[in-house]
């Protein structure tokens, strides 16, 4: 797992569990799952983003699509918003229009 911490806050990426993970005080809070494509190996799949709900509304899901975002951006590699989080906030975020594919039918 690779990461960076503020405070009591740590958010990480889990290669085996195919994961971004937000972790309070140890704890798991939230994660955003992706999916790696064969046949498009420069692409990674935001497919899911959740928040435990006792840290819901604290801005912790913003935190972890941008984590994630910036990791695949600097893996060079583009991302593919599935999940209605993750392109919601990649949608008001032009900082990373130029590293975003739309899924057919989802702008």
């Amino acid at each position: 797992m690779t990461g960076r911490s503020r405070d009591e806050l740590h958010l990480s990426h889990n290669l085996d569990h195919s994961r971004y993970e937000l972790r309070i005080g140890g704890e798991l809070a939230g994660t955003a799952e992706y999916a790696e494509y064969i046949e498009e190996p420069d692409s990674v799949a935001l497919t899911h983003t959740v928040v435990r709900e006792k840290f819901r509304h604290r801005g912790y899901s913003s935190m972890l699509v941008r984590f994630a975002a910036e990791d695949i951006i600097a893996s060079g590699r583009r991302i593919k918003p599935y999940c209605s989080y993750a392109a919601s906030y990649l949608g008001k975020h032009g900082e990373f229009s130029h590293h975003v594919s739309w899924p057919q039918g989802s702008r």
